[in-house]
């Protein structure tokens, strides 16, 4: 890993340890008899759904920060930015409402269930949509990143 990309694996590990915590303090029986306020809301809900949205928060950070960095590279490697920031958003999105349940599912009826999960649905397709454009639109210098990785010195070894 060049000097320029090691700020990636402070991301990996604040993610990893999130989600860890999350874990923990969400089986922890103090957290899951805590209520909050309603009956139906515990703290452990709450304390996952803080960690995981968290998580979740520094993985697009990550993607936009890789875009932003494949952009300032310039050369093929900024046509890489558009793919990779849509794949993070297409990670995101529908994880997204999986830990935003978690919180709300006590307070939803059936018509706001529905109308949430239509809402991530369509953002969900139009994440995809973005990221195949992006695929597409960036088609060619895709292939020349995965051409020159074929050819690095490692390969001819």
């Amino acid at each position: 890993m060049t000097r320029p990309w090691m700020w990636v694996g402070k991301y990996v590990l604040v993610i990893v340890v999130a989600l860890i915590l999350g874990a923990v303090l969400g089986g922890l029986g103090l957290f899951r008899a805590a209520t909050l306020g309603a009956p139906r809301l515990t703290a452990a809900a709450l304390a996952r759904f803080i960690a995981y949205g968290g998580a979740l928060g520094m993985l697009w950070l990550l993607g936009r920060r890789a875009a932003e960095q494949l952009r300032a590279a310039g050369g093929g490697l900024a046509g890489l930015a558009a793919p990779v920031l849509s794949l993070a958003t297409l990670i995101v999105t529908p994880s997204a409402y999986g830990v935003l349940l978690q919180l709300v599912e006590p307070f939803l009826s059936r018509a706001l269930r529905s109308l949430a999960e239509w809402v991530f649905i369509l953002g969900t397709l139009a994440a995809a949509v973005w990221f195949v454009w992006a695929l597409f639109t960036n088609f060619d210098t895709l292939l020349e990143a995965l051409g020159r990785g074929a050819k690095s010195p490692k390969a001819a070894t």
